[in-house]
């Protein structure tokens, strides 16, 4: 389960900003992930739950928005969703190599006292 490690990064980042901007408490953690990221949102949650313990995180929430994948077919300049095993163009049916979104794996905000 490589959520365990990602939420361990994401606790130290935002120790990191926290103590630079004399914060003593986080309540609240807002990240954004791709749905082709490969990171499972609930598996996030229980590490998130797991691993605040003891940390200036310990009575905080995470929340997650999931941001949908968006390709870009590059013979018709046509922008559409796309799905892990499906890029190809709805409308020349040719195969996406441009993915504009949907591989996102960033914190997006920090709120704390």
């Amino acid at each position: 389960m490589h959520e365990v490690s990602i939420i361990q990064s994401v606790i130290d980042i935002v120790t990191k900003q926290a103590l630079e901007n004399n914060l003593t408490k986080i309540n609240n953690v807002s990240l954004r992930i791709g749905e082709l990221s490969g990171v499972m949102p609930e598996s996030l949650e229980f590490a998130f739950d797991s691993c605040i313990k003891g940390t200036m995180l310990e009575e905080s929430t995470l929340n997650i928005e999931i941001v949908s994948a968006l390709g870009e077919c590059k013979d018709c300049n046509l922008e559409f969703p796309i799905k892990h095993f499906n890029k190809l163009c709805p409308s020349c049916n040719k195969f996406c190599t441009n993915i504009i979104r949907g591989y996102e794996l960033n914190i997006n905000t920090i709120e704390g006292d």
